[in-house]
């Protein structure tokens, strides 16, 4: 499991920033890994472990924090003291701010009839951030589920939105489909 959870922690780093759907553009993409044996039926509760790679921004952790505590409890888990829960909660969180290029094409005629084919590109900035969380089983603190996405948010106006989106994806994977 431990193998197969550093390959997908891997995988996740080389994947492409995917368009949130408020752009009109394409559904960021989640990759999902648990462990096959896990009866999933038999968790009730979680408590917070300390993240491996926090956000830097405070703000951002809570609002991290907040929005994994609210999707949880929408799936029937209760937040437990620190260490008393049946699942060890823990998320990874990385951000940087990019560009982004949007090409654009256009003719212009010269007189004569002659035409020239021009080429623009316009650039803005982005925040591109990658979010991974994980449910350990407390007993062993053995990872047993993982989800992780990338997301790039065109204005920072819609950072709030944009990780509330991005955690709703990640826990509506959770519980896995029993193989």
């Amino acid at each position: 499991m431990r193998a197969r959870l550093s390959l997908v922690a891997a995988l996740l780093a080389l994947l492409p920033g995917a368009i949130a759907p408020a752009q009109g553009l394409k559904m960021p993409k989640v990759e999902v890994d648990y462990d096959k044996e896990t009866d999933f039926s038999a968790f009730r509760t979680y408590s917070w472990k300390d993240p491996a790679a926090a956000a830097k921004d405070p703000q951002m952790h809570t609002r991290i924090i907040w929005y994994v505590e609210r999707e949880l409890e929408k799936k029937g888990l209760k937040k437990t003291a620190d260490g008393q829960g049946d699942l060890l909660v823990r998320y990874y969180a990385k951000a940087h701010e990019g560009l982004k290029g949007t090409a654009s094409q256009g003719e212009s005629y010269l007189p004569g009839g002659a035409g020239q084919l021009t080429t623009g590109v316009d650039f803005s900035k982005v925040i591109e951030g990658t979010l991974i969380l994980e449910l350990q089983r407390a007993s062993d603190e053995k990872p047993v589920w993982r989800a992780g996405t990338q997301h790039v948010s065109l204005d920072k106006k819609r950072i709030d939105a944009d990780t509330a989106g991005a955690v709703r994806l990640l826990v509506s994977k959770y519980p896995p489909p029993k193989p």
